[in-house]
């Protein structure tokens, strides 16, 4: 038996913990009290994003995907910010 290997240690493993905020979406509708003295019904201002962050104990790696020994060619889900303004007269 070789005594200088470490394939027994446990030296080498790292935390697989990771917190992942996947979506968010915020909407905002201005009072009517303020809208209609302008002569607007309804002014609704939202956001959304997808895959806003992710935190992991290994830098550069995403523990959401699969790490098989075959080479499986996927990407990290790209992050997508979106907004807009609705105005009903």
């Amino acid at each position: 038996a070789d005594n200088y290997t470490n394939s027994l240690s446990t030296r080498w493993l790292v935390s697989s913990d990771y917190l992942s905020l996947s979506n968010i979406t915020l909407g905002y509708t201005i009072p009517a009290k303020y809208t209609r003295q302008i002569g607007i019904d309804n002014v609704r201002i939202y956001g959304a994003a997808e895959n806003v962050a992710l935190w992991s104990a290994r830098r550069g790696l995403d523990p959401r995907q699969s790490f098989l020994s075959t080479n499986s060619s996927t990407y990290s889900p790209m992050r997508t910010i979106s907004g807009g303004i609705r105005v009903q007269f």
